[in-house]
């Protein structure tokens, strides 16, 4: 046994010191691993952090860098020296491709993931050019959700410089059954629903319009109209205070060497979504019914319902914002079938459109209206920045679902204007305006997240010149509702109703009104003082 206990420490030491070395080893082993590891965890850190840097530098950048826009061409040098009207119209159609099931179509206004499924009436850039022998102006209205204002830019810098165009204004219908050309109604709210070459379809389209309208430039009398137009029946207001801008404007322009109608500009306020939600057809809504009927007349099973004028028509739409729409809850009364339509549907849109033409077209057909061969072209357009505020406007713009530019980290540039055309003048809003920042009606109400009087005040219609007094929304640009800041409303206790109002959401912030309102209501002063010649 002492032998044995002799051997023990012989056999076992050399065992203890082996596992103290191998333990060594992979301590040290593990230390280096450990430590690449955390290297590279660092390296991949850092690239992660350059490439977030990089995506909000190229979200965020400027589209049209340093364009900068503050024109001012007065009426009173075409007052001065009088010349003869001239007006020319073009359209282009604008349909997208739907062959391709891989590359499907989706509908802008309501949700995403709604792909369309055809084409029920054709899709139009519709133009007018207008020329006072002194300055030359150019109006595209587009079957469009909305145009951000680098789209409209591409359109301006597209234009042949032949053409000599002082100025052009795009707008959009705002029609919720067309392409998504904002990028919020792709098939996931990650991902944009507009096709990058449709887009440049749309583009080129209302080049085209221009161009067309300018080589169908001739000699032209207009004519100027304000027309009562009832809401019952046709519009509702979906959000208090109930205020509207249910009146139809128009300017008629008609050949002088024989009185046939050239075109018109029509501006009316609703929302194209009569077809609603779950319509998957691409449609002009009721604008497309509108000016079909005021170019060939209504017809009903080989009758003739109503005499149309010929031409071609521009329909605009005006102060939106609140919401004005033919809500599913409206019933609709054709005038010349004699239907109601209650149900969304597109025979519902085809009897907004008659309405307004059952009012507009005895007006327009009457030969004893006053036509002018001379009408004085104003324009003040600015560019201008606006702050945004809302995060899920700036989260969609870092991860490209709003492709559009910035010309500094939250602020984007947009733009206003107004013009004078004779005796109509057009306050042009890049967004949806709410009606009572144009007629008046604001209200203070409990609740709100701004204890203030309205701010965006006077109206602006008592700010604008002229005798008949149009509103282009959706104008150069979108940046969404334009809200009285006294009716911002985003925190409990909320106004109105318990659980909240529809508006802020799709808004810029509580100060996108006020800024557009001052930015108009200053062109408009400019222009008052320019008329009254001090």
């Amino acid at each position: 046994m002492t032998g044995q206990y002799a051997l023990t420490p012989k056999v076992q030491t050399p065992n203890i010191a082996i596992s103290r070395q191998a333990g060594g080893r992979n301590d040290h082993t593990m230390k280096r691993f450990l430590g690449r590891l955390l290297r590279w965890a660092a390296v991949l850190f850092l690239l992660l952090v350059v490439a977030l840097v990089a995506r909000g530098i190229y979200a965020f950048r400027d589209r049209v860098p340093g364009y900068q826009l503050d024109l001012k061409i007065d009426a009173a040098e075409s007052q001065a020296d009088p010349r003869p009207l001239q007006v020319g119209f073009g359209r282009v159609k604008i349909n997208p491709d739907l062959a391709d099931p891989k590359r499907p179509v989706w509908i802008a206004g309501f949700g995403q993931k709604r792909a369309a499924t055809g084409i029920h009436d054709d899709l139009w850039a519709i133009a007018c050019v207008v020329d006072d022998g002194h300055a030359r102006l150019g109006i595209v209205a587009l079957d469009a959700i909305g145009f951000f204002h680098d789209d409209v830019v591409a359109v301006r810098r597209a234009c042949a410089e032949a053409w000599k165009l002082n100025y052009v204004v795009v707008s959009s219908t705002h029609n919720h059954s067309t392409p998504d050309l904002m990028g919020l109604w792709g098939p996931h709210p990650l991902r944009s629903g507009v096709d990058p070459v449709y887009r440049e379809q749309v583009i080129a389209a209302a080049v085209k319009a221009l161009g067309d309208a300018v080589a169908a430039l001739q000699p032209a009398r207009v004519a100027y109209h304000e027309l009562s137009m009832p809401t019952d029946g046709l519009v509702a207001d979906t959000r208090k205070p109930i205020v509207f801008d249910p009146d139809v404007r128009v300017m008629h322009f008609s050949r002088v060497t024989d009185a046939s109608t050239l075109g018109t500009i029509v501006g009316w306020a609703n929302h194209p979504e009569t077809p609603w939600s779950q319509n998957t057809e691409l449609t002009a809504d009721f604008c497309g019914f509108l000016r079909d009927a005021l170019e060939r007349g209504v017809h009903h099973q080989g009758r003739e319902l109503a005499a149309g004028l010929g031409g071609i028509h521009v329909y605009v739409n005006g102060a939106v914002g609140g919401l004005m729409t033919t809500h599913p809850s409206v019933t609709v009364r054709d005038p010349y079938l004699q239907h109601e339509y209650k149900i969304p549907s597109h025979e519902k849109s085809r009897a907004v459109g008659h309405q307004l033409a059952a009012r507009l077209l005895p007006a327009l057909h009457e030969p004893n209206v006053a036509r002018y061969d001379f009408a004085p072209i104003g324009i003040r357009a600015r560019t201008i920045e606006m702050p945004i505020e809302n995060n899920l406007f700036l989260a969609a713009a870092y991860l490209g679902v709003i492709d559009r530019g910035h010309v500094r980290w939250k602020r984007m540039r947009t733009e206003v204007a107004l013009l004078t055309i004779g005796e109509a003048s057009i306050a042009c809003v890049p967004g949806e305006i709410y009606p009572e920042i144009i007629n008046g009606g604001i209200e203070t109400p409990p609740g709100a997240d701004f204890d203030i009087e309205p701010v965006e005040v006077p109206p602006l219609r008592e700010l604008m010149p002229g005798r008949l007094k149009f509103v282009f929304g959706l104008a150069n640009d979108e940046l969404g509702y334009l809200i009285p800041k006294s009716e911002w409303d985003v925190k409990p206790p909320f106004l109105y109703v318990s659980n909240g109002v529809y508006g802020e959401v799709n808004s810029c912030g509580p100060d996108a009104g006020r800024i557009i309102h001052a930015a108009l209501a200053e062109l408009c002063r400019e222009v008052t003082v320019e008329q009254s010649g001090k």
